[in-house]
């Protein structure tokens, strides 16, 4: 397939579409992104309420951790056989695959609070999950217009992170108010409704892997192991502020602080990214982080209103290191590779959301969640800092001012 460099450093991969020369919302990408709230919705209403169901059928800490765990580590698993996925499937098929097996067995939680039936419908959201956000991020950068990648993938991550603002703080309000059946159900109509919707997409757009080179992994190590402790992070905190916070309130009014930073803060990187380059807010996004995990803390030992003003700095830190890793991690593997640049930043988002709910669910029970979080918050600055400080230490990054000059001005390559 045919793959273009743009002017301001956008990847273009694939068929030349409708988009390369219009506007920021021409051609199919506004399809996408409907799609995509759609099948989140699915998604973000159950990342909080299926730990929370499995705590009502008994589970311990590490149990429900372990919920989200499983669910991202299937998705992991199936991201890992994207060479062989984006071979038999078009980019169109795999989205509406992705999303009926994310969405057809939602329902069946109701069935039983069970640990055991719980991750195995979990496994299966999992695999569809997979899909979805393997074909859609692919597919933003085959529909993105010239120069407008990190806008649009600042749209497509507004889109995902969207259904948070109703589905994720609301999920857990509607289930310990209406009961856990209407949100299994409704979260399910509407991620199959976006199964149907794919099928308006274009359906000759492929999707390419190619394994990278010791180089490439090089290139984009630091902004995806960023990326992994606030994915971490953040999946720590869905996991456990509902269980953490028995006012269903307060962990509502929490999520939905989360929710709207993280919004707020992936459509401010895409502006910034387009302007001046990508990866200038990683340090904000890395320091935000940290210091919402400690404040979510020290709200736990008794000081609730705090919980909302750290959710709400995690969710911003997260939402700007989104947009800035993924347009890193395509700009540095180069033209033609978009498929192996959101395989792997997927599979750094989805393994760090499941790595830190399982993480901080073994230190739960010897810590307590004050504790636990806490932890996280220091480990995140500490590592934060260490990476900071070795990609400033780089020749080339001495040369052009330090990391922050070096990831505005590193140009791309050329397809291998």
């Amino acid at each position: 397939m045919a793959a273009r460099i743009d002017s301001t450093g956008g990847v273009k991969e694939g068929r030349p579409g409708p988009a390369a020369s219009g506007g920021l919302l021409s051609g199919g990408l506004p399809v996408l992104l409907v799609v995509t709230f759609l099948a989140f919705v699915d998604y973000a209403a159950l990342l909080s309420v299926v730990p929370l169901w499995a705590a009502e059928g008994g589970a311990a800490g590490a149990g429900v951790g372990a919920t989200t765990g499983v669910m991202m580590a299937a998705t992991v698993a199936t991201q890992l056989a994207a060479p062989w996925l984006f071979r038999i499937f078009p980019l169109r098929t795999m989205l509406v695959v992705g999303a009926v097996l994310l969405g057809g067995p939602t329902p069946l939680y109701v069935l039983s609070a069970d640990i055991a039936p719980i991750m195995a419908i979990t496994v299966v959201r999992g695999v569809g999950f997979a899909c979805v956000v393997m074909a859609g991020a692919t597919f933003v950068a085959d529909l993105a217009a010239d120069g407008r990648l990190a806008s649009s993938a600042s749209l497509y991550g507004v889109a995902a992170a969207l259904p948070n603002l109703g589905a994720l703080a609301g999920g857990v309000w509607a289930a310990r108010t209406w009961g856990f059946a209407p949100v299994f159900w409704g979260s399910a109509a509407a991620c199959l409704a976006g199964a149907l919707l794919a099928l308006l997409l274009p359906e000759a757009n492929r999707g390419t892997f190619r394994l990278a080179s010791t180089a490439d992994v090089r290139s984009i190590a630091v902004p995806i192991v960023l990326f992994v402790l606030t994915a971490g992070s953040f999946g720590a905190a869905t996991t456990f502020l509902p269980v953490a916070l028995p006012d269903a309130g307060t962990a509502s009014w929490a999520l939905l602080a989360a929710s709207v930073a993280l919004v707020a803060a992936r459509l401010g990187a895409g502006a910034v990214g387009d302007r001046r380059g990508a990866g200038r807010l990683l340090p904000a996004a890395m320091l935000c982080c940290a210091a919402g995990l400690v404040l979510t803390a020290v709200s736990l030992t008794g000081i609730p209103y705090l919980v909302v003003v750290g959710a709400a700095l995690l969710g911003a830190g997260f939402g700007a290191c989104q947009n800035d890793s993924f347009v890193l991690t395509i700009q540095r593997l180069g033209a033609g590779r978009s498929g192996t640049a959101s395989t792997i930043w997927n599979i750094a988002y989805d393994g760090g959301l499941g790595l830190g709910a399982v993480v901080v669910g073994w230190f739960v029970g010897s810590a307590g969640y004050a504790g636990a979080f806490l932890g996280a918050g220091i480990g995140v600055a500490v590592v934060s800092l260490l990476l900071f400080r070795h990609w400033g230490s780089r020749p080339e990054a001495r040369r052009n001012g330090g990391p922050q000059s070096e990831m505005s001005t590193e140009r791309l390559r050329g397809p291998e």
